[in-house]
């Protein structure tokens, strides 16, 4: 268990998982904060 904490992989993998949630929550679009409610519906036109 020692080795795995001073391993150079797990901190490489524990730097890149902290950088991509940073970037995740930063580079998102203002409009994904708001709830999502259902995918928009709409009618075909009514056809004569």
């Amino acid at each position: 268990m020692r080795n795995l904490i001073k391993s150079s992989f797990l901190w490489q993998f524990t730097g890149g998982f902290v950088l991509g949630a940073l970037g995740l929550l930063a580079f998102q679009p203002a409009e994904a904060t708001q709830p999502v409610y259902g995918a928009p519906v709409h009618t075909a036109p009514a056809q004569h």
